[in-house]
């Protein structure tokens, strides 16, 4: 087993246990949520085994809950049940940092569970950034960009070969020590499994794979773009050669939902200076670069021949590492803007707890940045409010601030 990489969410887990008597650690499977755990609990249960520990909490889940604290509770989404019981465990035993759930699903809908407001608080684990790879470059501060404390700095030598390699593998921390090829295979493979065994769990041994499988290659040629559900619809089809139901294509998204395997980048609700409406619809996204790629079967070589489909995947990948950042300094998400008109768009919106603002253009040349930037200003000045900054991310390079305010940063030298 390779040695445990420190996550940017271990800080918040820590401070959750200071302040609730449980964390919830939620995110898609793989993604490290369980070895996170372990390095702050001291006992645990797998749920999700045929262990006999296990198998009593099916039947009786308050058997699970006895053991030193912080108790690790595994895959807490097999035993439904066991969401009430901690929530009033944590009220008799009045003490915080008792408990640690981690879950690769939400359960159906029907399930009788209360939300666990004040008691169980839950926190987003996503896959890996590209810092917490331990890629070499000089960290950049998203908390900085906002206060107005960032500085120049070298930046990464990074190539656009090695970001094509770094999302092909994808941000698994289990497959770290892999080469491209063979994470690109457990990649592969990853998908294959929750096709055939994590959507039949979760929607019943009725539901197709195949098409849990082709929602997904359609969701693939979508990523980065406002894109409606008739929009996935007709690429369904067109991966499968007949047309889908608008019901089915809303249910399998709502599994994929479940399955914390896609992650939507909502449009920015804001006003600007126009009269011109803002898109409603969302940017989509799967989870990690990697899945799309995969079903796109688009592996690095290929990348490298097919700009288009890079500059989409690397804006994804920006919008993932921008996720990870804003959640850790408790900003309140990470939006697009775009107006009806497609003339008004910036890419990434990063929105504080405060309503403080960042804007990001996203360009894989450094050819483009005079017109990104130029872009920013001008659609930041039809914003009401001003922004807190504005940036463009690009591959490699320095980290410099331009004439003109507009900062220039190295997609892998984002951090908190």
């Amino acid at each position: 087993m390779t040695a445990y990489l420190p996550r940017i969410v271990d800080n918040e887990l820590a401070r959750g246990l200071l302040t609730v008597g449980a964390v919830h650690i939620r995110g898609p499977r793989a993604s490290g949520k369980t070895r996170t755990a372990r390095q702050v609990c001291a006992s645990e249960i797998r749920l999700d085994t045929e262990s006999p520990e296990a198998s009593l909490a099916r039947m009786e889940p308050q058997s699970a809950l006895p053991g030193p604290v912080p108790r690790l509770i595994d895959e807490w989404q097999a035993v439904p049940a066991i969401w009430n019981h901690v929530r009033h465990e944590v009220d008799d035993r009045a003490a915080r940092g008792q408990f640690v759930l981690t879950g690769s699903a939400t359960p159906a809908d029907e399930a009788p569970r209360h939300s666990g407001a004040g008691r169980i608080r839950s926190l987003t684990m996503r896959t890996m950034t590209l810092q917490e790879r331990g890629v070499d470059a000089t960290p950049v501060s998203l908390a900085s960009l906002f206060d107005g404390s960032l500085e120049p700095s070298s930046g990464t030598q990074a190539s656009v070969s090695d970001y094509a390699e770094w999302m092909v593998r994808g941000g698994w921390p289990g497959w770290t020590d892999l080469d491209h090829m063979d994470a690109q295979d457990a990649v592969s493979s990853y998908l294959e499994e929750m096709s055939e065994h994590d959507f039949p769990e979760l929607g019943g041994p009725r539901r197709d794979p195949r098409r849990f499988t082709a929602f997904l290659t359609a969701y693939a040629g979508l990523i980065g773009q406002p894109s409606t559900f008739a929009a996935i619809q007709r690429r369904m089809a067109d991966v499968t050669g007949a047309a889908p139901s608008a019901e089915l294509v809303s249910s399998l998204h709502g599994f994929a939902e479940r399955l914390f395997v896609l992650e939507d980048q909502p449009s920015w609700s804001t006003r600007l200076r126009s009269k011109t409406p803002l898109v409603q619809t969302p940017k989509r996204h799967l989870a990690d670069v990697s899945l799309a790629l995969s079903l796109l079967r688009a592996g690095r070589d290929r990348l490298l021949t097919d700009l288009q489909t890079l500059g989409i995947a690397f804006e994804s990948l920006a919008v993932h590492e921008l996720r990870v950042a804003a959640q850790a300094i408790r900003a309140r998400g990470v939006f697009h803007l775009r107006d009806t008109k497609g003339r008004d768009e910036i890419d990434i919106i990063v929105e504080d707890a405060d309503g403080a603002w960042a804007g990001f253009e996203v360009k894989l040349s450094h050819q483009r940045v005079d017109e990104a930037a130029h872009q920013l200003n001008a659609v930041a000045s039809k914003v009401e409010r001003a922004p807190a900054a504005l940036a463009i991310i690009v591959p490699s390079g320095p980290v410099v601030r331009r004439s003109d305010g507009v900062w220039v940063i190295p997609l892998a030298s984002l951090s908190p």
